[in-house]
């Protein structure tokens, strides 16, 4: 076996983990937009996907809640869900995006031996903790609970009254009003 393969190997197990936990997140919020707007696939893919940032999907569920008139109650919820979504981001960013190497010696306790370590210094992020594996490790089960809890939302919160009777094309028609 390669020198640090069994190190790097776990740090990419990790890592992958974080980011599935956020593609199920995400998921979940394609389904909260549907639940708000009751749109079906493939439009409501086209709609929430047309935002290339996660931050942009977060606020569009924000908005189209709003739009929708959602009961204070079951906003409030879901508005919390998305704050939670908000902070734990940085950290999934983090696992994401920073650049990681093998060294043959760990700064962090100045043992020799094959560790994962951040491949810039100084780090790219100074949010990024030494005992980087245990952020990531926290940020999973957020992510967990989070999806969970927008399970849970989803299962509890029904659907709103829609304010608009039919859709505004019919047959590939636009409707007017003369």
């Amino acid at each position: 076996m390669t020198l640090g393969r069994q190190e790097w190997n776990s740090h990419a197990e990790l890592i992958g983990r974080v980011t599935l936990s956020w593609n199920q997140n995400v998921h979940q919020l394609l389904r909260i937009f549907s639940h708000l707007t009751g749109l079906g696939s493939p439009l409501a893919e086209a709609l929430f996907f047309s935002h290339q940032s996660d931050r942009g999907q977060r606020q569009l569920i924000r908005r189209t809640a709003d739009a929708v008139g959602l009961r204070q109650e079951h906003k409030a919820g879901l508005f919390k869900l998305l704050k939670r979504l908000d902070d734990v981001s940085t950290g999934r960013n983090l696992a994401v995006h920073t650049v990681f190497g093998v060294s043959l010696f760990d700064p962090g306790t100045g043992a020799w031996g094959p560790t994962v370590v951040p491949a810039l210094n100084p780090s790219q992020d100074p949010r990024l903790e030494p005992d980087f594996s245990s952020q990531f490790e926290r940020i999973d089960r957020k992510l967990g609970a989070i999806h969970r809890d927008m399970e849970d939302w989803l299962v509890h919160t029904p659907f709103p009254e829609r304010p608009w009777g039919m859709p505004p094309f019919v047959g590939g028609e636009h409707l007017s009003s003369g």
